[in-house]
């Protein structure tokens, strides 16, 4: 029966692991949103799919990149990976000790690789959808000698600004998951 597979298969889903990956996500929307909103000039409903469009797309590529390379890993990290996914916590073996260096530096890799991936990806959106981001920045004011005069262009920054609003949408979102991860584990360790 078709049925009683889809149940045996079921009782190793990792149904925590799914519902904590859409609470981040949803918060990493709502923070994104915000942000490219604010930086952007963009309306609520554009920021806001543009924000779930970008990370959607970056968790799926993820976990598609997260399945390829957990096959070929080494045993040892291997079983690290499935300890973590399944249960929330570590396995005890040899490669525990060095196992903070690996997820700060995990962390890090990822931090960059999904800000490049949005970056691309909220161009793409934007050609794709007929409305490219326009660069604008209001002209600032500077102090000069006798008083306030317009920036001149070669004082501008040369980054595009939506590259800006994008690694500023990743740190904080980051930054946000970060801290309730932080959040989660400790209230789990002092339980």
């Amino acid at each position: 029966m078709p049925f009683e597979l889809l149940v045996d298969e079921s009782a190793v889903l990792p149904l925590r692991a799914i519902a904590f990956q859409s609470l981040l996500l949803l918060v990493a929307i709502v923070i994104e949103a915000g942000v490219l909103r604010q930086r952007l000039k963009l309306g609520f409903q554009p920021s806001i799919r543009y924000a779930a469009s970008l990370n959607l797309f970056t968790t799926v590529l993820g976990w598609f990149i997260f399945l390829g390379l957990e096959p070929v890993a080494p045993p040892l990290l291997r079983t690290q990976i499935i300890s973590y996914v399944l249960f929330g916590q570590f396995y005890e073996n040899s490669l525990s000790s060095s196992l903070g260096a690996l997820v700060i530096a995990t962390g890090l890799a990822v931090f960059f690789v999904t800000f490049w991936v949005k970056a691309k990806g909220l161009e793409w959106l934007t050609l794709a959808i007929g409305a490219p981001i326009v660069d604008y920045t209001p002209p600032t004011l500077t102090r000069r000698r006798y008083g306030y005069t317009r920036r001149t262009p070669q004082d501008t920054s040369s980054t595009p600004i939506h590259i800006l609003a994008v690694l500023h949408a990743n740190a904080w979102s980051f930054s946000a998951i970060l801290l309730l991860l932080v959040l989660r584990y400790g209230l789990e360790a002092v339980a």
